[in-house]
């Protein structure tokens, strides 16, 4: 394989939804997409960008894509590139595409001085393997709580 790893376009929209279908399909949570390609126009390429993505290819075919955002840690004193999404083409898992994906990744967090890249990934997941292989390390003190917007909407009335 001859894979390049470059930042996605808008033109890249519909790719970067079918890969979030495909990742979503496999992982058994297709239901639980709701974003659509002009969200992610709108949300990754306007004029207030909310994440990012890469794409990398082989022989001019899509065969990985990232998601991520920056945020900060309070801790740290430092932005944290948070990793949302690593999809590799069912074809081209275990062929160097995560490693290549990875590795941009890392050097976007070395560029923009980050304290870490931050991961989650479900516990089901055969990834994790990968990630661990690459110096990933599972933080067992904390947990992620989500709060869907029906409830914050209660909150945010006083009716908690």
């Amino acid at each position: 394989m001859n894979i390049r790893v470059r930042r996605g376009t808008i033109e890249d929209c519909d790719t970067i939804y079918a890969f979030i279908s495909e990742l979503a399909d496999y992982l058994g949570v297709r239901e639980k997409v709701q974003a659509t390609p002009a969200d992610i126009r709108r949300d990754g390429f306007g004029s207030n960008p909310k994440f990012h993505a890469i794409l990398a290819h082989d022989a001019g075919k899509t065969v990985g894509v990232a998601v991520y955002l920056f945020t900060y840690s309070s801790w740290a004193g430092r932005k944290v590139l948070n990793l949302h999404d690593i999809i590799v083409s069912r074809s081209s898992r275990r062929s160097g595409v995560g490693r290549h994906l990875l590795s941009y990744l890392a050097k976007e967090a070395k560029k923009n001085d980050c304290a870490r890249i931050d991961l989650e990934v479900r516990s089901y997941n055969e990834a994790r393997k990968f990630y661990e292989k690459l110096g990933f390390t599972q933080d067992h003190s904390n947990l992620i709580y989500e709060l869907n917007k029906a409830d914050f909407k209660k909150i945010s009335r006083g009716e908690t």
